[in-house]
């Protein structure tokens, strides 16, 4: 069983200020969650990794955004060096606006597929 968001944000924000370095883990859907500390906030980012299998069309995800950013607007899509895809999130400290509630990480796994 998955543990709550926020609990599992927090124990990657604080690995990641310990190690000064991107804190990640394996959600139960297999999407991979990173989480990196900010002077200000923290970045966020759920995708797939190239070694996993999953393709992502670029393209896609692209017009998905773009089709609907009221929704997806706050995910920008990244494709790291590795080949693999994520959506990136800047997240404040402040209220519910320092982790990622359930809409956002639907949000996020729909620009994926």
């Amino acid at each position: 069983m998955e543990e709550p968001m926020e609990e599992l944000m927090n124990r990657l924000l604080h690995a990641a200020e310990m190690e000064g370095a991107v804190a990640q883990a394996v959600l139960d859907s297999g999407l991979r969650l990173l989480v990196y500390p900010l002077a200000e906030g923290r970045l966020a980012a759920v995708g797939w990794p190239a070694e996993s299998g999953h393709h992502v069309h670029g393209e896609t995800l692209l017009r998905r955004r773009a089709g609907d950013l009221a929704r997806y607007g706050d995910w920008l899509p990244a494709q790291f060096n590795d080949g693999g895809w994520y959506v990136v999130h800047r997240l404040g400290v402040d209220g519910n606006a320092h982790t990622l509630d359930a809409a956002a990480l639907a949000a996020a796994t729909e620009l994926l597929q």
